[in-house]
């Protein structure tokens, strides 16, 4: 049987725990934040999730493992047309507007509802969102729940609606480490990718519109093969051809997560110098290529690129995204 357990600590404050016979999933109702994905193996117990010890930590550096939104990514210059009105958002980063700027879920503490049935348990983050300065349009119901299965599943699941036409696009901004441990690169972790094209980007990591197959270079994953040293920010466009969308295997060829979503999109990101010696969970310092976060969204840009699967949520609609991800000891 899964279980939820309900803890409240002196550093990260109120822990939600899934847990079942092999692995935990640790949450945060601050930002619905995922904390940590523990995997037993043996005498060994292996943390995939790379964070940090206290919820200030999570709040200071904002993103890792939190739900973000209403819209993940980069909004070019801060602006977004919907009927015959254009908004201007806060502009945080070289001019444009990173992950909605300062007032995100990622900053926002949800209500928690928890449920345990014999084959699962989940936990329920909701909130009601608006922005105070109407920078974003409307008021969003929004729900984000996690649940742990006995088969070793962990599904995300994003349900919103809405009382006016505004944007939503959120994701999950995980970063992971299958060594468990983020002083160790990234760098000998095998990738598969199903994605024949990359959405284009520029030096400031707005995208253009356009698509670039991936073939023969080195955004080509298809095939799995070490992520190397290739400095990852980028949308790959899913194909759903096959039962993966993205496979992630360690470096020691022991621990292996499979993605499956329904969005159009996971964004990679590997780190680099910018969080490279940060001290980490039980005080691991990071290594410049630490980690790797995987974000299923929508593609970045797809309020001003009309060709590109649309963000904009009505009235007369129930968003619902599904994130599946899958954590196995090879033997």
């Amino acid at each position: 049987m899964v279980q939820v357990q309900i803890v409240k600590t002196d550093t990260m404050g109120i822990v939600y725990t899934l847990k079942n016979d092999t692995q935990r999933v640790s949450l945060s109702p601050v930002g619905a934040r995922l904390l940590g994905w523990e995997i037993e193996m043996g005498e060994t117990t292996r943390d995939i999730v790379v964070g940090f010890d206290s919820i200030d930590q999570h709040l200071t550096h904002r993103y890792f493992g939190a739900t973000i939104g209403p819209v993940a990514g980069r909004i070019k210059e801060g602006t977004f047309t919907l009927g015959d009105h254009t908004y201007q958002l806060e502009t945080t980063e070289n001019g444009h507007t990173l992950h909605s700027g300062a007032l995100g879920l990622d900053q926002v503490t949800f209500d928690a509802a928890v449920d345990s049935k014999e084959n699962q348990a989940s936990v329920a983050f909701r909130t009601v969102f608006s922005d105070p300065d109407q920078r974003f349009p409307g008021t969003l119901d929004i729900t984000v729940t996690y649940t742990l299965t006995n088969e070793n599943e962990l599904t995300i699941t994003y349900d919103a609606t809405t009382d006016e036409p505004t944007l939503f696009n959120p994701t999950n901004h995980g970063y992971f480490n299958l060594s468990g441990d983020a002083r160790n690169p990234i760098n000998d972790h095998h990738l598969h990718i199903g994605a024949h094209h990359i959405a284009e980007k520029l030096a400031d990591v707005t995208t253009t519109g356009e698509v670039l197959s991936v073939e023969g270079t080195a955004y080509d994953f298809e095939t799995s093969r070490p992520i190397g040293d290739v400095a990852l920010d980028d949308p790959f466009i899913l194909h759903h051809e096959t039962d993966a969308d993205l496979e992630l295997v360690s470096a020691d060829q022991q621990v292996k997560l499979t993605v499956k979503t329904d969005a159009p999109t996971v964004i990679l990101y590997t780190t680099g110098t910018h969080e490279e010696g940060e001290t980490m969970k039980k005080g691991q310092v990071m290594a410049n290529r630490g980690s790797i976060a995987i974000e299923t969204q929508g593609i970045p840009g797809s309020e001003r690129y009309t060709h590109f699967p649309s963000i904009t949520l009505k009235p007369e609609q129930a968003f619902h995204s599904v994130t599946r991800y899958h954590l196995e000891e090879l033997k």
